[in-house]
């Protein structure tokens, strides 16, 4: 398994608010690439959040065995995209069509290798100087949920266990590999980001991911994840997305107020 990351930084908006352009972008890139889509792109438009300023486009589709998504913060004039596949394909040429499609004054790529590995080192997460955490777990013999109704109620609960806002029901879909063999993918979006699992029938094995905008107790939600998705063993790694990211941007307030200028007129319930 590959996770390919890429952060971009100083972008224009009119591009991370175009919902056709970012359809093409996840039917594009997996094609270029030789990897299989197993659903369209499914794109959640997301402009009256937790956060004023965290507007924009969060979109995904599923591979087999993995899956990409997209997440445009125009505002903020950032965006964040994730590239997993267990089928090898080029990082550099995956960069070079987001950065074609989406281009940004800096960005910032890296792959992650998924596969079992003796050592690795943590980043150091830094919510004044980062966008935020992206804690990937490998499950060896995973024993949680493994049929799509309860992989379905886990996603459906989840966000709330941890703390983090749902804005769409799970999706949860079975692809076959070339070999015959069977995955279960389980995504949802969240107003933080992304919430993925990808679980192996062959070998037991799963690959779980969560990227957050919102910097979050590592450990506490650890210890719930682990609960959530049990296995023999658990290795982690925790990356930091958007390094280096401080324009931070407050303008949109007022219009956030806006947007909610009628709650205070509805009549009472009581």
């Amino acid at each position: 398994m590959l996770h390919l990351t890429l952060d971009g930084f100083g972008g224009l908006r009119s591009r991370y608010d175009d919902i056709r352009l970012v359809q093409e972008l996840l039917e594009e890139v997996p094609a270029r690439l030789g990897l299989q889509p197993v659903m369209p792109p499914m794109l959640m438009p997301y402009y009256n959040g937790v956060e004023p300023d965290d507007c924009g486009i969060s979109a995904f589709v599923f591979l087999a065995g993995g899956h990409f998504t997209v997440h445009t913060f125009s505002f903020r004039e950032v965006y964040y995209a994730d590239l997993v596949s267990r089928d090898v394909f080029e990082p550099e040429q995956a960069g070079l069509l987001l950065k074609r499609a989406l281009p940004s004054e800096t960005t910032h790529l890296a792959a992650v290798g998924r596969a079992r590995t003796a050592q690795h080192k943590d980043a150091a997460v830094h919510p004044e100087e980062d966008f935020g955490p992206h804690l990937m777990i490998n499950i060896e013999g995973y024993t949680g949920p493994k049929t799509m109704d309860g992989l379905f109620e886990l996603f459906d609960n989840l966000p709330e266990r941890i703390d983090m806002t749902p804005i769409m029901r799970p999706y949860v879909m079975p692809s076959v590999l070339p070999d015959g063999s069977r995955v279960l993918s389980a995504m949802t979006m969240i107003a933080e980001s992304h919430i993925a699992l990808h679980y192996f029938e062959a070998t037991g094995r799963a690959f779980f991911d969560i990227f957050s905008c919102k910097f979050f107790d590592v450990d506490g939600v650890l210890a719930e994840l682990k609960a959530a998705f049990p296995g023999e063993s658990h290795e982690t790694r925790l990356i930091a997305r958007g390094r280096g990211y401080t324009a931070y941007r407050t303008e949109r307030s007022a219009e956030y107020d806006r947007t909610r200028a009628w709650l205070p007129t509805r009549p009472s319930r009581a």
